[in-house]
C-alpha cells in the first residue's frame, strides 16, 4: 500500500514544486507602458515609453541625480521612430528607431541625447560612443505637478511640432522639424507641371490652396483655383477661396463677383452652406467699408 501511494505523493510533490516555477501573478505595472503615434509634418513618429509617478517621491536631484543619464521614463529604454528623414533640435536625423535619454542638471537645463542602440533596459549598458547626437535644452518649471511622466506632442505647424517631456516641475521641448514644404512642392510639380494623364479639380484646388498659404506665385494660383471651380462650378467653398484671392491680388470687382456667386450656389446647395453664406455676406461688408474708407 505504501509503495503504491509513495509515486504518488512523489508526483504531486515535483508538480507543487514545478509549478511557482510557471505560474505569474498578472498585476498592474507600477510604471504603466505607453505608445504614441503622431503625424508631424508629412512624417509619422511614433514613442514607446513607460510612466514613472512621482509617488510623493524627490524627482529631480533626488531618484534621479544631476548630471547622470536618465532613461527618460522606465524599464525598457524609451524609443522614438521616425518613418522619414527629419531635423530635431538642428540635428539630422535619418529614418529609423532611436533610444531617448536624456542628463538633468541643475543649473536649468537638460542634455538631450538620441542613442543608436534601442535594446537596452533603462540606462544599463548606455555607450556614448553609439549617440546620433547630445544637444542642451532649456527647462521650463511647471506650476504645477505633473505626477505621471508623460510624453506628448504641442505646438504643430506645417513642418514639425515640439517633442516635450514632462514630470514632477519640469518639462523639456525639443522641436521636430520635417521639410514638408518641399515635399508638397515637389508632388505639385509631379501632379501639374509634369502630369501626363488627367488632372483633377481637386488636385488644382489643393495645389492653390497652398500655393496661397506660401504666398508663392499667387497668379498661378488663381489660374488653378479657376480651374477647379470651372470643373466643379457647384463647389461655392471653392468660389469663396477665389474671392479672397482676387481681394488679395487687387481685384475688388472679381472679388465681389465671387462673393455674390458663393452666396448664391451656397443658398441652392442641398447639404447646406456650411456657414460660407454668412462669411460672404460678412466679406463683402468689409469690403464696402474699406472703399468708404479710402
Amino acid at each position: 500500500m505504501f509503495r503504491s501511494i509513495l509515486p504518488a505523493l512523489a508526483g504531486g510533490a515535483l508538480l507543487a514544486l514545478s509549478a511557482p516555477a510557471s505560474a505569474q501573478i498578472n498585476k498592474p505595472a507600477p510604471s504603466p507602458a505607453a505608445s504614441l503615434t503622431q503625424a508631424v509634418g508629412l512624417t509619422t513618429v511614433h514613442v514607446k515609453y513607460s510612466r514613472p509617478g512621482v509617488k510623493g517621491r524627490k524627482i529631480f536631484g533626488g531618484l534621479e541625480k544631476w548630471g547622470q543619464v536618465w532613461r527618460t521614463g522606465a524599464n525598457a529604454c524609451t524609443t522614438i521612430q521616425f518613418e522619414s528623414n527629419a531635423m530635431m533640435a538642428g540635428q539630422e536625423v535619418p529614418k529609423g528607431t532611436y533610444s531617448v535619454f536624456t542628463i538633468p542638471n541643475e543649473n536649468g537645463k537638460w542634455t538631450f541625447i538620441l542613442n543608436k542602440n534601442i535594446e537596452l533596459w533603462g540606462a544599463g549598458g548606455y555607450d556614448p560612443a553609439q549617440d546620433l547626437f547630445r544637444t542642451e535644452v532649456e527647462v521650463q518649471k511647471l506650476p504645477m505637478l505633473v505626477e505621471t511622466m508623460t510624453i506628448d506632442f504641442e505646438k504643430f505647424h506645417s513642418n514639425g511640432a515640439d517633442l516635450t517631456i514632462a514630470w514632477e516641475n519640469s518639462k523639456v521641448s525639443i522641436p521636430i522639424v520635417v521639410d514638408s514644404d518641399s515635399l508638397v512642392f515637389a508632388e505639385i510639380d509631379q501632379k501639374i507641371f509634369k502630369a501626363e494623364g488627367e488632372i483633377t479639380g481637386r488636385t488644382y484646388f489643393d495645389a492653390a490652396m497652398f500655393y496661397i498659404e506660401k504666398n508663392k506665385d499667387l497668379p498661378q494660383a488663381a489660374k488653378w483655383l479657376d480651374k477647379s471651380i470651372e470643373m466643379a462650378p457647384h463647389a461655392f467653398w471653392q468660389v469663396y477661396q477665389a474671392g479672397e484671392l482676387a481681394y488679395k491680388m487687387g481685384d475688388s470687382d472679381k472679388a465681389k463677383r465671387c462673393m455674390e456667386a458663393t452666396m448664391r450656389i451656397a443658398k441652392d446647395s442641398p447639404q447646406g452652406d456650411y456657414g460660407y453664406i454668412a462669411k460672404a455676406k460678412e466679406f463683402l461688408e468689409k469690403m464696402e467699408s474699406a472703399e468708404e474708407a479710402q
